[in-house]
């Protein structure tokens, strides 16, 4: 019979492997993950936290493949790039999906095909559409200058509206069963994604424009009140707010527990989401230039566009300027971090290309129309619209392999309950 001490050793040798087996799972599920997250583009900003960031093979200029155009009306809102299984044939199918207005101000959504813009379905509503839709589970959610909040199907099939009676500018996020969207009401709106059945809203002083930025149970709004506001998901109720210099419209981008915006009077913060409190702050050294874009962030860098035509980047624990680059023209668009690489646009229909070490611009190219919606990416593709109603397609040419490529953001250190 064996001693005890060697069965206290078989069972230790026992433990250990159950323990590298599991982690080498978790760690397997965490890159499935990751890989997952990445590949998509499914809302505004690109990801529930807002950040703007994506990984992807880069190069030193963009190439374009192709456009899709109106008959008549724009574009000012962005597109949603998701990849889909036809459940009929088991293949993939990648779409776009961008919302935009008819000159006579009706909305339409568009489904295109990502491989060469051809359109796939188009879905009409009674008032034009400004904002991003997010998709979740095969499904679009959406509001439009009517103040109706829209859920459709990946077939373009409506499943339920929602009306608030007031128009909604705020690009929506998906918190379990929750979708989230702010209205120029002033109130953070939460519905049953599946039927539509409202379940809470919490009321500020003034218009919620920005898209909703949730990290971990919080929802993160940036408000013409001038007031950062704080709520916790689970209840509805604020858990603080954070009064600012001037009222905002730019996205928060959420980074562990910290959160990053700019303001109408050219403020940009840093502020600490859990203790409610400002970090840091950087000042328009002219004064009185807006920042309506939204910061892309990732450990190293937050890149933001201003209306003094310039393009920012500071370092996110700090607040100092690791680079500031002069643009053509203003910049409402917000920018997006792809690897090491940095896309932005400016409102006379100019899109950028820069090395995000450096600031360094590579490329641009003039579109016709002006650019206020964002850049998208996924699947290798950088998708821009114009408000002459062009969307563009365009894919990176001469890719570099030498750039250092930005630590990836560790979305589980906010809110350690």
């Amino acid at each position: 019979m064996p001693s005890p001490s060697t069965i206290r050793q078989f069972i230790n040798c026992i433990l250990i492997i159950c323990l590298v087996i599991s982690c080498s799972g978790m760690s397997s599920i965490a890159q499935s993950q990751a890989q997952t997250a990445g590949s998509d583009w499914s809302s505004f900003r690109g990801n529930p936290q807002s950040t703007g960031f994506a990984e992807g093979e880069t190069g030193d200029a963009l190439t374009l493949s192709w456009t899709f155009k109106l008959d008549d009306g724009g574009f000012e809102s962005s597109a949603a790039i998701v990849a889909t299984k036809d459940t009929a044939t088991g293949m993939q199918q990648k779409t776009v999906y961008i919302a935009g207005l008819t000159n006579d101000v009706r909305g339409k959504l568009f489904a295109l095909n990502l491989a060469d813009g051809s359109k796939l379905w188009e879905f009409e509503s009674e008032d034009g559409f400004l904002t991003t839709p997010v998709v979740d589970g095969g499904k679009l959610y959406l509001g439009d200058m009517a103040g109706k909040f829209f859920c459709i199907d990946a077939n373009g099939k409506k499943q339920w509206v929602y009306e608030t009676e007031i128009e909604i500018n705020s690009s929506a996020n998906i918190y379990k069963d929750l979708v989230l969207f702010g209205s120029q009401d002033g109130a953070l709106y939460a519905l049953d994604k599946t039927s539509g059945e409202f379940k809470w809203k919490h009321a500020t002083d003034d218009q919620i424009q920005c898209s909703v930025t949730v990290a971990k149970n919080r929802a993160f709004l940036a408000g013409c009140d001038s007031m950062l506001h704080v709520i916790d998901l689970e209840t509805g109720k604020e858990a603080g707010h954070v009064k600012l210099s001037s009222p905002t419209i730019s996205t928060p981008a959420a980074r562990g527990q910290t959160v990053y915006f700019g303001n109408e009077n050219g403020t940009f913060y840093s502020v600490d989401a859990a203790k409610l409190k400002t970090k840091w702050t950087v000042e328009d050294e002219r004064g009185g230039n807006s920042i309506r874009s939204s910061a892309a962030v990732t450990d190293d860098h937050v890149v933001v566009g201003a209306r003094n035509r310039k393009l920012y980047s500071f370092d996110p624990d700090t607040g100092a300027e690791n680079w500031a680059t002069t643009l053509k023209n203003k910049v409402d668009s917000s920018p997006v971090i792809i690897k090491n690489r940095v896309v932005a646009a400016s409102t006379d229909g100019r899109l950028y290309l820069l090395d995000l070490e450096s600031g360094k611009l590579l490329w641009q190219k003039q579109f016709n129309g002006s650019i206020t919606g964002s850049p998208a990416f996924a699947h290798r593709f950088v998708v821009i619209a114009t408000d002459d109603g062009t969307v563009h397609a365009l894919r990176f040419s001469k890719p570099k392999t030498e750039h250092r490529t930005p630590n990836a953001i560790s979305h589980d250190r906010i809110y350690k309950n």
